[in-house]
């Protein structure tokens, strides 16, 4: 029986990782056709074989045909930007975020089924995620008819940094927007689900007054409600830092607790009368029905729906008293999971979930610990951190050195102490002082527990391993070999297996050579380049009012992947926030030798100097260069760009920032570009007012890269500055459709690393953006 389940399992994990979805009626018919085969077989081998694949085949046409129907929900990309007018139930709860000074609303939007607009007809009721730039009068579960402008799933695309169109794709999004207007409610029934969504959201505004006399009211909400909207930055930095993230993340630990909590009361109501089945039956319910109410007012998630599907596995074994294997009903939670979301696969919540649950078992079932409860939790413990390291490095999170001795706290506080303290205040709430009593005594055990993870928390920074994918295949090989019984030959080579995943150096170029990566920042720009030695970052991106900030997002992530722990340069070309925006964060984590800067007095707080004022360098056979441009105060921004050059027998990088024309038109006439340019960034993104017909055909690049965001409201790069390249017989690139680029600078040119390729079904194509136009060849 597991191995049927596991060929399913398989047949619905692996399509929703893949580039492509082979036809779901192809895959159908191949399963009709060898079960046919396998019903006329004679061997009892073969037929079993069989059997197995027309089962994989049927669950990935299953698949196929639910990753299938959620693109059509997806909105399209070519009316992105456009307004449409869409029916649909507002998800509650709204969300403040953006602070006083700007603020803006958060919420998720679910479209009414037969919903139509500018051609845009999808199936079933796609969800969006919106934000509202107003003061909202729509309400949690209404029906609201809204002006809006919409886009599909998109996000940066870099080495290490948080993939969100894969996070919209893997929670049910099938796009993001913005409201232009609230048009006028819709007449209809609310449904279970409308007055389900009124009442949660309801409870939460509640609870978020009651709660706000409590020094950790924030806490409480996440633990109870899964509302995190009061939890600030300075919480989530100490929890990331102590490997404690996942205690404010309802999902299968606090379900668990939950269940578990459940079930002793079951227990206890059995005791006064109800022994044998019907006890055990008692305990089940008693167990999933709480589980199932704090699923409910948590809302849902899908992390909470997978837990409550194992939770509801393991109540229905006890149900049915059938002596089923441990490893059998987590094997069948998974499977349930898979068949309700295939899509699950993309969500690391998924993996932890049932890695940690797997160890566990595993641990328990050692003979060694079993009688020793504290040496059990010590070893259940070290090896939840050792074996879910390569996974938490997989999906791009830090490791903690404090972690092992600080879970071994926090989590019986928490499971023993904390829960049962909130709920049953909240059970109390009819008797206010009591409640009020009990919510205080919480408070305080939970002052005890933050206390104890800040002062963690300044004990050892995180870990960030950066060997990339042979880095984590070792680390799961030594999760692997520590999960072998007793006494079996292998286990010795965990220990160094976890050293080389730790370790594991990262490649550096060689002498004579550089590293260029062109970071995929959105609407901005940020340039790593590497040397044997150096490190120079030119810009580093956005910062928006809402604190999202390209520094955390993507650069930090990049520079920990690469090893880079201090920079020798940051050259900031301008002042605009696209380019600069994202220096006060990156500057509080990196180190940096010299800032430069091509306009000074805008960043006097990093005490830059004047770019334009610099000589040419070298570093490790590498000649660098700022380029004279003529640059006045009286100039705009854009044009007091530093523009930097690397050279290498001849050949040549350009990246000029954001000039315009006229810098370009003084460039050329100075004569100070001689060489052949292997690879230029486009200046100003591809702005019309750069990329002059002289500049272009002076230059005449081979590779061409624009930084722009793939829906960005400038229409950048412009089709005539695209046209302009493509008659040079340039490759061009545009960071917003390809993701992050490196490229290597060398004696021999310039050459491309691991060109832009689809990697999940849902992404658009990289094309190399020249090939449509009128190019000649090279």
């Amino acid at each position: 029986m597991l191995s049927w389940m596991m060929t399913a399992v398989a047949g619905l994990a692996w399509l929703p990782m893949m580039p492509f979805l082979p036809p779901w009626p192809v895959l159908s018919a191949g399963a009709l056709a060898s079960s046919l085969v396998a019903f006329f077989c004679r061997s009892s081998g073969r037929r079993s074989a069989l059997g197995l694949f027309a089962l994989f085949l049927l669950c990935s046409a299953w698949s196929s045909a639910y990753c299938q129907s959620r693109l059509d929900q997806w909105f399209p990309a070519s009316l992105a930007g456009e307004e449409v007018v869409l029916a649909g139930r507002v998800i509650g709860p709204l969300e403040k975020r953006g602070g006083e000074a700007r603020p803006y609303w958060r919420f998720d939007f679910q479209l009414l089924p037969g919903q139509c607009a500018q051609h845009y007809c999808p199936p079933g009721q796609p969800r969006f995620r919106l934000n509202l730039y107003q003061t909202p009068v729509i309400d949690p579960g209404g029906l609201w008819r809204l002006r809006l402008k919409l886009r599909p799933p998109s996000g940066t695309r870099s080495p290490g940094a948080f993939d969100y169109a894969r996070w919209l794709m893997a929670n049910g999004y099938s796009g993001t927007g913005y409201v232009r207007e609230v048009l006028r409610p819709v007449s209809g029934s609310a449904g279970i689900a409308g007055h389900y969504n009124h009442g949660r959201s309801s409870m939460l505004d509640g609870a978020a007054d009651d709660l706000s006399r409590y020094r950790h009211h924030a806490v409480m909400r996440a633990l109870l409600f899964a509302d995190r909207r009061a939890m600030d930055n300075e919480h989530w930095r100490v929890f990331a830092a102590t490997g404690t993230s996942h205690l404010m993340a309802i999902s299968g630990m606090h379900i668990g607790i939950v269940l578990a909590w459940g079930m002793l009361l079951g227990r206890c109501v059995s005791a006064l009368g109800h022994g044998g089945r019907r006890g055990l039956q008692l305990i089940a319910a008693t167990g999933f029905l709480a589980a199932l109410l704090y699923a409910a007012m948590a809302g849902f998630s899908l992390p909470t729906q997978r837990a409550l599907i194992m939770a509801g596995v393991l109540c229905l074994t006890l149900v049915l008293a059938r002596q089923q294997s441990s490893w059998s009903a987590l094997c069948l939670a998974l499977l349930l999971i898979l068949l309700v979301d295939p899509l699950s696969v993309h969500s690391a919540g998924l993996y932890l979930s049932f890695g940690a649950v797997a160890i566990l078992l595993s641990v328990a079932q050692d003979r060694r610990w079993q009688r020793h409860p504290w040496r059990l939790a010590l070893v259940a413990q070290l090896s939840l951190i050792i074996a879910l390291a390569p996974v938490l490095t997989a999906w791009g999170f830090g490791l903690s050195a404090v972690a092992l001795p600080v879970n071994l706290l926090a989590i019986p506080l928490l499971a023993l102490v904390i829960m049962p303290l909130l709920f049953a205040a909240l059970l109390l709430s009819p008797f206010p002082e009591i409640s009020h009593a009990v919510f205080g005594l919480a408070d305080a055990v939970l002052e005890l527990l933050m206390s104890g993870l800040a002062w963690s928390a300044e004990l050892s920074p995180l870990w960030w391993p950066q060997g990339g994918e042979l880095a984590v295949l070792l680390g799961l090989a030594a999760a692997g070999l520590m999960l072998l019984p007793p006494g079996l030959p292998g286990r010795v080579l965990c220990l160094p297996l976890l050293v080389l995943l730790l370790f594991f150096p990262s490649a550096r170029p060689a002498l004579g050579s550089a590293l260029i990566t062109v970071l995929d920042v959105g609407q901005g720009l940020s340039v790593l380049i590497e040397t044997a030695e150096h490190r120079l970052l030119y810009d580093v991106g956005p910062d928006f009012d809402s604190g999202y900030n390209s520094a955390d997002a993507v650069v930090l992530p990049y520079l920990r992947k690469r090893g880079v722990g201090a920079l020798d340069r940051l050259v900031l070309s301008h002042g605009d926030r696209d380019h600069s925006g994202s220096a006060d964060a990156l500057l509080e984590v990196v180190p940096v030798n010299e800032l430069l800067s091509g306009e000074v007095e805008r960043h006097r707080r990093f005490a830059a100097r004047d770019c334009h004022a610099e000589t040419p360098w070298q570093w490790d056979g590498v000649s660098f260069a700022f380029l004279p441009t003529g640059a006045t105060v009286s100039d705009n921004p854009n044009n007091r760009s530093c523009v930097l050059t690397l050279s290498m027998d001849g050949r040549q990088v350009v990246i000029p920032g954001d000039i315009e024309s006229l810098v370009e038109s003084r460039l050329l006439a100075s004569g100070a570009l001689q060489g052949e340019v292997s690879l230029l960034l486009a200046a100003h993104h591809g702005s019309r007012s750069s990329s002059s017909l002289a500049w272009v055909k002076t230059l005449n690049p081979e590779h061409v890269v624009f930084t722009a965001s793939r829906f960005n409201r400038y229409a950048h790069p412009h089709h005539a500055v695209v046209q302009r390249y493509a008659r040079q017989g340039s490759q061009c690139w545009q960071t917003g459709m390809t993701g992050s680029l490196q490229f290597i600078l060398s004696g021999e040119g310039v050459s491309m690393i691991d060109p832009p390729a689809k990697r999940f079904f849902w992404q658009h194509s990289p094309v190399e953006m020249c090939a449509g136009e009128d190019s000649p060849s090279r």
